[in-house]
């Protein structure tokens, strides 16, 4: 599932489209990721207050997160101030310190070559804040409920009232995202206290008709103004309620989703983080050589920048790049991780409490 919303990500900012491919592919990212590391948390007692000793417990995870999040990250960060890139130049610590959303934000701009890394930051926040937040939830759905209206109210906020120039800055910060990684949550809650009763065998129309929910209403609010302002609104939270009902569909319907398990998607999945951190930093590489080699006046330059030649040549060199990062970085890291593995935990009650 991460390798097909990975490679939408890259084809949407890379194709320049204009319907917004790469954000179909984020939104389910952050549902996956709230399902998956809730699941973890979970199964593991790693919420604070959890019984036991769970400080122990919640630091191993802080170190397997780390050791799987962090030294990719910076590995990326160092290629992009070798480039160099003007934005990473004048405000390294809010990259070297997972803010720079917070910096887009203030900035209302994307820098270049790093512009993707704000969902990096969210992501990493994430991981920080949900431990004592599913403490305090206690299992309970109508907290999480009750946090993706608050997402939602926020976004509101900020859009009417504080966002200055363009309200898409409003989903940049992790208030602004968390009913996405609650839908995500929700989806394991309800795995968890029925572990005897699998997720009924949905079709796969409830997925299709939310994403066209979701299609229709970036096609009714394009434009400036109010229009814009109601789509940065709703989208997140239309996009957390499709990403939820593709991952029941999928959960429920293993053999319809086998094409998921294809060597080249498990591949691509375990590659992906490799993938994400280096897919913007390559056009701007490629566009630098590019104008390096030919002139203003050759027509090679216009055809090598247009869209569907960037996809051919960038193509095979990320995938270089992500199984580089794989073999010598990211998979010692894994062996790595491997030390600081959870202990057996009991089984996770499955009462309403």
């Amino acid at each position: 599932m991460r390798a097909v919303a990975a490679s939408m990500v890259v084809l949407g900012h890379w194709l320049l489209l204009s319907f917004p491919l790469d954000e179909v592919g984020l939104l389910p990212l952050y549902a996956v990721s709230g399902y998956l590391i809730s699941g973890i948390i979970w199964k593991n007692d790693l919420y604070w207050g959890a019984p036991g000793p769970w400080p122990a417990r919640l630091g191993r995870f802080y170190t397997r997160r780390f050791l799987r999040i962090v030294p990719p990250y910076y590995a990326s960060l160092a290629l992009g101030a070798l480039l160099p890139l003007a934005t990473l130049h004048q405000h390294p610590g809010w990259f070297l310190l997972f803010s720079s959303n917070v910096l887009c934000y203030r900035l209302q701009h994307w820098p270049e070559g790093v512009g993707h890394y704000w969902s990096v930051a969210v992501e990493e926040q994430f991981y920080l804040v949900w431990p004592l937040a599913l403490g305090l939830f206690h299992r309970r759905a109508g907290w999480l409920w009750l946090l993706a209206f608050s997402s939602i109210a926020y976004r509101t906020y900020l859009v009417f009232y504080q966002t200055a120039a363009a309200p898409v800055f409003a989903t940049v910060l992790l208030p602004s995202c968390t009913d996405l990684f609650a839908a995500g949550a929700l989806l394991r809650l309800h795995t968890t206290r029925h572990p005897t009763v699998p997720i009924a065998q949905w079709p796969s129309w409830p997925a299709v008709a939310a994403w066209a929910l979701w299609w229709v209403v970036w096609y009714g609010t394009r434009g400036p103004g109010l229009a814009e302002q109601l789509w940065v609104v709703s989208y997140p939270s239309l996009g957390a309620l499709a990403s939820y009902l593709t991952l029941r569909w999928l959960l429920g319907s293993p053999r319809q989703a086998q094409w998921l398990a294809h060597p080249w998607a498990q591949w691509l999945g375990q590659r992906s983080y490799g993938l994400y951190l280096y897919h913007l930093l390559l056009p701007v590489f490629y566009q630098r050589v590019v104008y390096h080699l030919w002139g203003a006046t050759s027509p090679w330059r216009q055809w090598l920048l247009a869209p569907l030649p960037t996809v051919i040549v960038l193509t095979p060199v990320v995938l270089l790049l992500c199984a580089c990062s794989w073999r010598w970085l990211e998979a010692p890291l894994a062996k790595l991780k491997s030390r600081f593995a959870y202990k057996t935990s009991p089984p996770i009650a499955t009462s309403n409490s």
